[in-house]
């Protein structure tokens, strides 16, 4: 596969000082693994010499797949050196970079399982479970309010198809109607007889009181909203009082 590293670097989204030192590809197992680190930079005679800075210990993240290439990308940065807001590097507790992390947030924004994140981005079920109880336990974000409008909110007032006549998914308030938000915060309390959405109300609220990202919390807002949209056949008890509020 003819590719150089300024065209890899390139398709990586890497802005100066940082540039591709090497890669490494495995076409048995379609993988790339690319090495990542700070320009060297020129003396005498366009001889090569070190940064002034001293590098840390090299952080491996996968990235997001390059034309079917899963892509995993070992960053050689100073200790100091601020990586938030690059999307090919990631926290450092994380497995995954910061574009990477976007897409499965979107994907359990959108109800996806986590067996179906596996089996769409190839991700092993270990660290997509890892990066799933970080976000529940507010360990990680996904990004700041200024981006919430624009990656999350689309699509509030979606609902499915009525599912009965007397309750359906057209009874159950619109994502954005404030009611959610005073449910899962218990700032409001309903009469509640299904156990299951007893057990999710629990889990929910006990979340939310660790999470400060604004997309990770509208995550929260969408799973609960989902869970009447898909069952309000048996929620009419608990819909009549949202109704009412």
């Amino acid at each position: 596969m003819a590719l150089d590293k300024v065209l890899l670097g390139r398709l990586l989204q890497l802005n100066e000082p940082w540039t591709v030192r090497d890669f490494r590809f495995d076409p048995g197992s379609r993988r790339i693994d690319v090495w990542i680190g700070l320009e060297v930079q020129r003396g005498w005679f366009g001889l090569g010499r070190k940064s002034a800075e001293p590098e840390g210990a090299e952080r491996v993240w996968r990235h997001i797949d390059l034309a079917g290439w899963r892509t995993h990308l070992r960053v050689l940065a100073p200790p100091d050196a601020d990586l938030s807001a690059l999307p090919w590097a990631g926290s450092a507790d994380m497995p995954f970079s910061q574009a990477l992390s976007k897409q499965v947030f979107a994907l359990f924004n959108e109800g996806v399982s986590l067996n179906g994140i596996c089996a769409i981005t190839g991700i092993p079920l270990q660290e997509l479970w890892k990066f799933k109880y970080a976000l529940d336990q507010g360990k990680t974000a996904i990004g700041d309010a200024n981006r919430m409008a624009s990656a999350v909110v689309p699509d509030l007032t979606a609902s499915a198809a009525p599912v009965g006549d007397a309750v359906g998914a057209d009874d159950v308030p619109d994502l954005a109607d404030p009611i959610w938000l005073q449910l899962i915060e218990g700032q409001r309390d309903i009469d509640i007889r299904a156990l299951s959405l007893k057990l999710l109300m629990t889990r929910l609220r006990s979340q939310m009181e660790l999470i400060t990202d604004d997309e990770v919390r509208m995550l929260k807002l969408r799973e609960l909203h989902r869970y009447f949209v898909k069952n309000a056949r048996m929620l009419g008890h608990e819909l009549s009082q949202l109704r009412t509020h």
